[in-house]
């Protein structure tokens, strides 16, 4: 059995594969990272290689390595962002410091559709762009939905929300407000950024959408996209086959 794991900012998501057999499944870590891998392989079972794309940083990345080894007896494989691989070319004047999850999903976004726009809803909300020759041109990273939630309460101590679904549309309350506000704000950015790559890129060119936040945005998208919750764990899977 194969394990493949997505170590995020603020989440962890993990893929087991037997041959056609997939398993899935994922948690918030709290760099709690003695508990998040007891949870991890609650399930038991023999692995025989693991491969991990994790923006946890150095120290966190020994930590995780140190307890799967110990509880697997497997040594796991870490990939990271490089100056080209799989037909993309960085733009970054260091590579490596390009986060792995935004890479790994470049990479398989332009293995499947070529030139591709990525935008990962997660902690922080990122935007990415590709060419057909598969040049990295560049990207945005703002603050996510959480994010910016939590900051506007934190410094406006008289604003107390429930948490509810966020519509386009002007809120009637405090806290419909607050989640309407930051829904549009965010879409709008996300829509205008997308208009202006389609003049750089090709207008046909696939909008790729991935991260736990996805599906609270995509509903208010005014232009075709695709959701693929999967892409940064298929991108470490496309990578890891080459080595296996």
């Amino acid at each position: 059995m194969k394990l493949f794991v997505d170590v995020g900012n603020t989440a962890l998501k993990w893929r087991f594969r037997q041959g056609e057999k997939v398993e899935q499944g994922g948690c918030r870590h709290g760099r709690e990272w003695p508990v998040v891998i007891d949870t991890l392989l609650r399930d038991g079972g023999h692995i025989e290689s693991i491969w991990i794309a994790s923006v946890a940083g150095p120290s966190a990345d020994a930590e995780i390595a140190g307890l799967l080894t110990e509880r697997t007896g497997v040594s796991p494989c870490f990939y990271y962002s490089c100056e080209e691989d799989f037909g993309v070319r960085s733009c970054y004047p260091e590579p490596r410091k390009l986060g792995v999850d935004r890479w790994v999903a470049m990479i398989e976004g332009y293995q499947r559709y070529g030139a591709s726009i990525i935008i990962d809803c997660g902690s922080a909300l990122t935007i990415d762009a590709v060419d057909g020759k598969g040049q990295f041109l560049g990207g945005y990273i703002v603050p996510g939905l959480g994010m910016l939630r939590t900051a506007l309460l934190r410094d406006t101590s008289d604003v107390h929300i429930e948490p509810a679904a966020a519509r386009p549309a002007l809120g009637q309350s405090t806290g419909e407000c607050v989640h309407n506000g930051l829904l549009r704000m965010s879409v709008a950015f996300v829509t205008e950024v997308v208009v202006e790559l389609r003049q750089v890129l090709e207008d046909t060119c696939k909008v790729l959408v991935t991260g736990g936040d996805a599906p609270k945005l995509t509903g208010a998208f005014q232009f075709e996209f695709l959701h693929m919750p999967d892409l940064v764990l298929d991108g470490l899977e496309r990578v890891a086959a080459r080595q296996q």
